[in-house]
């Protein structure tokens, strides 16, 4: 890519993509991933977020469904995807409620038919597209340790997740690995997203995913 060709680069998601639980002003993993791929680049990316905090996959598959978004999500050559957390989350909350493992088999289920459409969806865009471009999907880390069954959730997902994963245009981000153990260090106050740190080692994980070939 020439050095005054902008990188065009859409965030997909829920609140990971938002940004939510880091300091005030202080960009979550969009920004500082949009910033490190400009100094690696020496190229200016032009970053459009399409985000909402709480949402689950099936919504960021309608958020997806929408033909506003098509013309930007088919330019792009960056295209990072976080979902699933919540769905963990509500799923954990109807667990500890019933005691019915049913709640979680069903929605892993649930989230991997949401991603296998929005994945329909994003090669379908792209299939027209002569552009390089690389997806990048974030698997769960798990913020729920305490809660019995919420890793083997995790883990099922993320197995699920890597099936996806082809090694040149759609890449998973293991954010498992990175934040197991160290929820202390990554995680905000809330226990949940992740803080400052967090989303700076996520920004780091992409990049070491590499970018398509220009």
């Amino acid at each position: 890519m020439k050095r005054d060709e902008q990188m065009k680069y859409v965030a997909l998601g829920d609140s990971l993509t938002v940004g939510v639980g880091s300091s005030f002003l202080a960009p979550g993993f969009v920004g500082r991933f949009a910033k490190f791929t400009e100094q690696t680049h020496q190229s200016q990316v032009c970053t459009n977020v399409y985000a909402k905090s709480g949402i689950e996959t099936g919504e960021v598959l309608e958020m997806i469904e929408s033909t506003d978004l098509h013309s930007h999500i088919s330019r792009a050559h960056l295209i990072t995807i976080s979902a699933g957390g919540n769905d963990l989350i509500q799923a954990s909350k109807d667990f500890v409620e019933s005691g019915e493992t049913d709640e979680l088999t069903q929605s892993v289920k649930e989230c991997y038919l949401n991603m296998m459409k929005i994945m329909e969806i994003l090669h379908m865009l792209k299939k027209e597209c002569r552009l390089p471009f690389r997806i990048y999907l974030l698997n769960l880390y798990n913020p729920l340790p305490k809660i019995p069954l919420a890793d083997k959730w995790v883990s099922l997902f993320n197995r699920h997740l890597n099936s996806f994963h082809n090694g040149e245009s759609v890449v998973v981000a293991d954010l498992y690995s990175v934040f197991k153990g160290k929820q202390e260090t990554f995680l905000s106050r809330d226990r949940v997203h992740p803080n400052d740190l967090g989303y700076e080692a996520i920004a780091q994980t992409l990049v070491a995913l590499g970018y398509p070939k220009f």
